[in-house]
Formats: C-alpha cells, structure tokens, sequence
C-alpha cells in the first residue's frame, strides 16, 4: 500500500473510533446541563438524609464516564490505529 492510502486508512480509523466517544462524552455533558439549567429540582434531592444531592453524584459519576471513555480511547488507537502508523513508518 502507498502511503498515502496507509495515511487515509488512519483517517478513517480515528473517525470511527472517536465518532462514538464524542457522542458518549458530550452528550451527558448535555444533558447534565440541561437538568441543572431547567430542572434543578432532580438535582436537589439528598441521598439518605445527608448532605450529598444526587447531583454531586451524578456529577461525579460523569467525571468518572469520562476518564473511562479516555482509557477506551487510548485502548482502541493503540489496537486499530497504531499498528497503521507502524506500518507507514516502515514503508
């Protein structure tokens, strides 16, 4: 293969691998938002009487969606992509 097919085959490859996280990673940015800007009150509720709301936890949940989607990330490149671009290096 030539390179510069090798180099559109990286393309195609990033592209479907982050299409999906992106989807993943913004849409409960979104939606979080979303709740908090226009009905907080889902929010507000404490969880067993302490002084934890469920958007704290939800909240941090989404921090932890999205270092989850990062690993993911890295997993599916080094798997899929990074074996491409070792094979245009040595091209």
């Amino acid at each position: 293969m030539s390179k510069q097919a090798l180099l559109n085959k990286v393309v195609k490859t990033k592209q479907r691998i982050i299409r999906p996280l992106l989807f993943f990673t913004i849409a409960p940015y979104f939606t979080f938002i979303f709740v908090i800007a226009f009905y907080p009150q889902y929010f507000s509720n404490l969880i067993l009487d302490s002084s934890v709301s469920t958007g704290i936890i939800l909240g941090l949940l989404l921090i932890i969606l999205i270092w989850v989607i990062t690993l993911l990330y890295v997993y599916l490149t080094n798997k899929y992509v990074e074996p491409i671009i070792q094979e245009i290096d040595s091209a």
